[in-house]
């Protein structure tokens, strides 16, 4: 579980809420119902029309990305490399069939079977990277489903105030109820702009930067399939992944020198 989100979602919100109760907001005064329920049904349902069942059927499972651990992590990348390339030169590429492999990479997996079938290294780095581009588009998505979520939730925050005074301005008789009726009809504007700049937009963001990392380490896995089928030595082989690698990140690998190839 990655902790950044829930903590960022908690602070934000709380030091909001916080702030306003300090300030001297009654809690009642932030509970509104019908202002919650327009917002969240006039949301959902202007984002349901833009995108299809299947799409939105999707979203729950890639949500879950922005507040999941990376399962990858870049020196062990590097190490199994490393070891499947020493692997490959010492006993050849179909050795590789029943070799554990420590990382948990669909990616990973099929792209050693493909090795293994023979592929050649031009084919097999156009399938992976077609596989991994219709993943980023996947995520891009699902990304700009709580993007849209977030744009029109301000809007209708909005709708909700105006039906709000609207209904007060039917009622101006009874002056006495002005005052917490306006308050209320403001709820919906809060609420509104609340949702999408504490929770929507930030999770969307998130998303698309997972899926960035994502499909950078996707990148880093193609190089390297293809550099062991192409029988490249296993040191270079990961001197050409570090060229996908930020440099700042680069301390944190620890490239060994490959065992001997000699039996």
């Amino acid at each position: 579980m990655d902790p950044t989100s829930i903590i960022g979602i908690i602070l934000g919100v709380g030091l909001v809420v916080g702030m306003g109760l300090e300030e001297g907001l009654a809690p009642s005064s932030l509970i509104a119902p019908t202002a919650l329920v327009i917002i969240l049904g006039g949301t959902g349902g202007a984002t349901m029309t833009c995108y299809s069942m299947n799409e939105l059927k999707m979203l729950i499972s890639a949500t879950s990305t922005a507040f999941k651990k990376r399962t990858i992590e870049l020196p062990a990348l590097f190490e199994t490399f490393g070891e499947l390339a020493t692997l490959a030169r010492r006993e050849g590429l179909l050795v590789l069939e029943n070799h554990p492999i420590p990382i948990n990479s669909a990616l990973l997996k099929r792209g050693v079977s493909l090795i293994v079938d023979g592929t050649e290294p031009t084919l097999l780095r156009d399938m992976l990277t077609t596989e991994l581009y219709t993943f980023e588009e996947r995520a891009k998505v699902m990304a700009s489903i709580w993007a849209t979520a977030g744009g029109f939730a301000p809007t209708m925050g909005i709708i909700g105030t105006v039906m709000g005074l609207i209904l007060v301005m039917g009622n101006l008789d009874n002056a006495a109820e002005l005052g917490p009726s306006i308050a209320v009809a403001f709820m919906a504007t809060f609420y509104g702009v609340s949702f999408a700049n504490l929770i929507m937009l930030p999770i969307s963001k998130k998303m698309s930067l997972v899926a960035k990392e994502e499909t950078q380490i996707g990148l880093v896995i193609v190089e390297g399939l293809v550099s062991i089928q192409s029988g490249d030595n296993p040191r270079v082989v990961q001197e050409k992944l570090k060229s996908y690698i930020d440099e700042t990140l680069w301390s944190q690998l620890h490239i060994k020198a490959p065992a001997k190839e000699g039996k």
